[in-house]
């Protein structure tokens, strides 16, 4: 039976951070662009904070199968937080770099648990509950996107800087205070994986495919999205802030709303193995985000460009992360579960030089090269 008090915690910790979330994604490279850091030096920042990142994942999940996730958890909201406060006070590409790299943190810790405490709270449902509760976080990061083109405008980046760091601090509130670790964590089951392990060390076969693919489609979603996604639709067209948000907004809620019934859609999908739909949906996505740089007009390209997560990711997420949990094994499950996580996260190392580089060069490459990158990756799953 799914544990309804973990799960509404989680749920609303999940609200407020993916809020912060939503006004971080916009203010934090218009801030750098505001102070005048060029286009190449944001690119060094994210990179940069990817290569700590991925070091730092691989260290999480095997601390946390001994300690449990609560403390992750609320730590990882707390130096999100902190981040987030300390932003507008700093103009320096460097600082701008160890600033990043905290809130990088922050969302790495969380990610290295979050999966896995929704797992455990709810085993057999497990598809239906992380989709949805992702798929509130998403529209939570929604809102937070439609505000930050208003709050910007109305107030500057100090006061949103500062609100957005103090929801990160409620929501380590809500954990501290509702969440109890013996809803999950204490009371483990064992649950043999899909695939055992060979001679009972490494990861198993496939999560060696899952990491692989999964390191790939990272580099063109990382390469597409990040700093890239704001840059390209605002020197491509001129928007403006206010413009810019709504897009991202309606970017957000084109993932979030679709994700809060992807379980029906798995459902229907049953004559169909898990992996043949991950590989469709997930080559649909790449197809949708290079075909938005054809059209030189606003509309039609963000109307192509927004079809890559109702069509794609909504649906190969949550496919994603159950059939890494499925190979995992109940004693090492975060283990696991962020090592094939750390190889993926590599590809956030990549992307954001690719998306620097290439945007460079013209703004239209990041989508095209990203897109082709993200269904070569579905490729790399037939074996699985």
């Amino acid at each position: 039976m799914p544990n309804r008090k973990g799960l509404t915690a989680l749920t609303v910790s999940t609200w407020l951070f993916g809020f912060s979330f939503g006004l971080y994604e916009i203010l934090f490279p218009l801030y750098m662009d505001y102070v005048s850091i060029p286009l190449m030096e944001i690119g060094y920042v994210f990179t940069a904070s990817a290569i700590f990142i991925a070091f730092l994942s691989i260290f999480l999940g095997a601390t946390s199968d001994k300690y449990g996730r609560k403390i992750f958890i609320a730590l990882a909201l707390l130096l999100g937080g902190f981040s987030h406060l300390l932003t507008p006070y700093f103009e320096s590409v460097i600082i701008m770099g160890v600033v990043k790299i905290l809130f990088d943190s922050a969302v790495a810790i969380r990610n290295a648990v979050f999966a896995t405490m929704v797992y455990e709270q709810d085993r057999r449902g497990f598809i239906a509950s992380y989709s949805k509760v992702s798929g509130l976080e998403f529209i939570s990061q929604a809102l937070g996107l439609a505000s930050s083109g208003l709050f910007i405008s109305i107030y500057g980046y100090w006061l949103p800087f500062v609100f957005s760091g103090l929801l990160q601090v409620i929501g380590f509130l809500v954990i501290a205070l509702f969440f109890s670790e013996q809803d999950s964590a204490g009371v483990r089951h064992v649950e043999k994986p899909l695939v055992e392990k060979g001679g009972g060390r490494g990861l198993n076969r496939g999560l060696i495919i899952l990491a692989a693919s999964g390191l790939v489609v990272t580099i063109g979603g990382s390469a597409t999205h990040c700093f890239i996604t704001p840059m390209f639709f605002s020197k491509k067209f001129s928007l403006s802030p206010e413009t810019l948000s709504i897009l991202m907004t309606v970017h957000r809620l084109s993932l979030g709303i679709p994700m809060l019934f992807s379980s029906r859609i798995v459902t229907g999908l049953k004559k169909f193995s898990y992996k043949s739909s991950l590989i469709l949906f997930t080559c649909i996505q790449g197809v949708f985000t290079a075909l938005a740089t054809v059209p030189g007009d606003f509309t039609m390209s963000a109307a192509l460009w927004l079809l890559h997560d109702p069509l794609g990711a909504s649906v190969w997420l949550p496919l994603r992360s159950y059939l890494i949990q499925k190979h995992c094994s109940d004693e090492t499950r975060a283990r696991d579960f962020n090592v094939v996580n750390f190889v993926s996260s590599l590809g956030n190392i990549i992307g954001p030089l690719l998306a620097g580089y290439s945007g460079s060069i013209s703004i239209n490459l990041p989508f095209s090269i990203g897109g082709l990158v993200i269904i070569l990756s579905s490729l790399l799953l037939i074996p699985l």
